[in-house]
């Protein structure tokens, strides 16, 4: 169909379709004990720090909580581009999300997104909890168990949002 055409051409390689690369990712994600978040801080800097994500939503939407008064916060509100990084070491595999982040300080949202062994980090979470909102616009793989390697430009597996 021109659907499958059409997805072919944004993603590569081109023999796995987008649903397989998905699900490859999606066991990575799972498997990573390794979770990054990447913003860009105000000199254009990249500054990375590991965060606990939630498991990205159908639509690989990424939830993530911090303070109020956090470093990526003012990062986000300067410049939105941000990039989550899942490293499974088990499987020599990662999978970097590249998307734009929002910032969410919605109450019922922020009680979905919650983790009871936070409140010592958020005592007051109406006040000192907020969410950052990532849309995926691009997603690498690379991965030895599942055999998705570089091309000979060095490209890696990725497909777009």
């Amino acid at each position: 169909s021109s659907l499958n055409a059409q997805e072919k051409a944004e993603d590569y390689p081109p023999n796995i379709s987008k649903g397989s690369l998905l699900t490859i990712a999606s066991t990575i994600i799972d498997s990573a004990k390794c979770r990054t978040f990447i913003t860009v801080d105000e000199s254009g800097k990249p500054q990375a720090r590991a965060m606990s994500a939630f498991p990205p939503e159908a639509d690989w939407t990424i939830w993530l909580g911090t303070s109020v008064n956090s470093r990526k916060v003012k990062q986000i509100r300067n410049n939105p581009y941000v990039m989550v990084y899942y490293y499974d070491s088990d499987g020599a595999s990662y999978v970097s999300i590249a998307g734009l982040a929002r910032l969410v300080d919605d109450p019922q949202k922020k009680a979905h997104y919650w983790k009871e062994g936070w409140k010592r980090f958020y005592p007051n979470p109406e006040k000192d909890y907020i969410l950052i909102q990532v849309t995926p616009e691009r997603m690498e793989i690379c991965s030895f168990k599942y055999q998705l390697f570089w091309d000979e430009d060095g490209k890696p597996a990725y497909l777009k949002f």
